[in-house]
């Protein structure tokens, strides 16, 4: 759902005269429609579609929140791993007589 979310913002926010966004963004409509209605047919504690939706996107945000420090942690990595490393040697580089 938070997907379709930020899809519909990119399609809204990139108009332009070529562009024909206007089945992406029902198509994707739908699909948070459908996605609410499931949410709130098996969570017993949502009343309402915005409850499911509010519900929906939170959960997609804590998430990321969660993946967010495994992906710094890997980043970190592959700069320390790339610092270190040696540069082959260069021919090219070498030959400035």
């Amino acid at each position: 759902m938070l997907a379709n979310f930020s899809l519909i913002i990119f399609q809204l926010s990139s108009i332009h005269p070529y562009s024909k966004p206007t089945i992406p963004i029902v198509v994707q409509s739908i699909l948070i429609l459908i996605s609410a209605f499931t949410v709130n047919s098996l969570n017993d504690d949502l009343e309402t579609i915005a409850d499911a939706i509010r519900f929906s996107l939170v959960e997609g945000l804590l998430g990321i929140l969660v993946i967010v420090p495994f992906l710094y942690i890997l980043t970190i990595y592959f700069l320390f791993r790339a610092s270190f490393r040696k540069r082959p040697f260069d021919d090219l580089l070498d030959s400035s007589e």
